[in-house]
């Protein structure tokens, strides 16, 4: 699983994606402050 996490001040959110191409797609959108990962 491919997972983005994004840190907006106080908040973190989490998105998680089943294939990394849609997951560097989505991250792209984000201008700044997210983190792609793999996760078993």
């Amino acid at each position: 699983m491919w997972v983005i996490t994004v840190f907006d001040k106080k908040d973190v959110r989490i998105f998680e994606y089943a294939s990394k191409n849609e997951a560097t797609e989505a991250l792209a959108k984000f201008k700044k402050n997210a983190v792609l990962t793999y996760t078993k």
